[in-house]
């Protein structure tokens, strides 16, 4: 488990359209930040870099994504649980959200899965901004659902789709069932 100063790389590769992840870790009292790039050919060629700011009860704090080529996307989270773009306009849209989805990484279900802290047989259902970037980036608020299987396996539904996610003591996402699978 990530305490204190501490730092992780891990790559995925995706097994259903051709694309891998390249992510560090950083950890420390302060919290934590995820410093993602994305490459993929998802109907076109993608190349998505992100950064993460996240306390240190995991609860996200900011959400940078820059897609090469094309405008990014800003989102600061304030504790009250209200969120602003990057030129500082509140989004009420996003209003209860605590966590991000991004559409093209299995990293950002280890979010929820470290803030809930669910025992086995434990559920929750919490308020996520998500995060679309087929054409261009967009966000919505949706609800989502993990359920702690056991030690290592939660059962994750967003909408109609559900998918068993195999995790390490942090967290990440070793086995996410014929999209993702980690190779460091």
């Amino acid at each position: 488990m990530m305490t204190g100063h501490a730092e992780r790389e891990v790559m995925w590769s995706a097994l259903a359209w051709p694309a891998t992840e390249h992510l560090v870790l950083h950890a420390d009292g302060d919290g934590m930040r995820a410093d993602g790039m994305i490459v993929a050919l998802d109907g076109r060629p993608t190349r998505l870099a992100y950064t993460i700011d996240a306390g240190p009860d995991w609860t996200v704090r900011r959400l940078t994504l820059a897609p090469y080529g094309e405008p990014g996307l800003v989102l600061d989270r304030r504790d009250d649980d209200r969120w602003f773009g990057g030129d500082g306009a509140e989004r009420p849209d996003l209003a209860g959200c605590v966590d991000v989805d991004i559409a093209l990484t299995p990293f950002t279900n280890t979010l929820p899965i470290r803030r809930l802290g669910l025992a086995v047989g434990e559920s929750a259902e919490p308020r996520i901004v998500y995060v679309q970037v087929d054409d261009g980036l967009t966000t919505q608020a949706v609800d989502q659902r993990y359920e702690r299987l056991d030690t290592a396996t939660y059962r994750y539904s967003s909408g109609d789709f559900t998918a068993d996610l195999t995790v390490d003591g942090d967290g990440l996402v070793t086995d996410y069932p014929e999209l993702w699978r980690r190779l460091v």
